[in-house]
């Protein structure tokens, strides 16, 4: 239970506790009030016994992975990749071996003796259905936003003839969006 009219904030407590700086108010309050100075008192002692912890043993890979060298650097990646790096096989040759392993099954299994043309041209074209809704679909989307477009834009004029305020901070929050777009094509070019 805190008996202090004003207590510190937590903050401040563990400013005061770790010596860092601070507001004098906050240090002459805590020396005046007896329970804040006891909560910066038991601030100073956990973190007293967190640095007397020390450092923790290394930890040995878990039994069965072997010996693994440097399983962080092979897994954590901090950069993007160079166009040299882009361009190697050796980056893409899992992926490379894996679409050509299923081009292949692909053309085992309708070349098959037990399938006949008929059957292959129905595999063939419940192949080629989902891209066709796919192609469709995104011919459908083109039209409508065309069709939609130009109303869209006049009744968003409208909007900000009304609201001129509102036209304003939308002009001026188009400022960051050019200059991030502007970096981020300036750092493609750079690749």
């Amino acid at each position: 239970m805190n008996l202090c009219a004003r207590p510190l904030d937590s903050l401040d407590v563990e400013a005061l506790a770790s010596g860092a700086p601070v507001e004098p108010a906050a240090r002459e309050h805590a020396r005046a009030c007896s329970p804040c100075s006891q909560r910066v008192a038991s601030a100073a002692a956990f973190a007293g016994e967190l640095d007397g912890l020390g450092g923790f043993p290394a930890l040995d890979p878990p039994a069965g992975l072997g010996d693994v060298p440097d399983l962080a650097a092979r897994v954590l990646r901090l950069r993007p990749f160079s166009r040299r790096e882009r361009r190697d096989f050796a980056l893409w040759k899992g992926p490379c071996l894996l679409t050509a392993a299923l081009f292949v099954s692909g053309l085992i299994l309708l070349a098959l003796p037990g399938l006949s043309a008929r059957d292959q041209a129905g595999l063939s074209a419940a192949a080629l259905a989902p891209l066709a809704a796919l192609v469709r679909a995104w011919a459908r989307w083109m039209t409508e936003a065309a069709a939609a477009s130009p109303a869209a834009l006049q009744a968003l004029g409208q909007a900000l003839r009304g609201e001129q305020a509102v036209g304003f901070a939308c002009l001026l929050l188009l400022a960051p969006v050019v200059w991030g777009l502007r970096r981020a094509f300036a750092r493609e070019r750079r690749r």
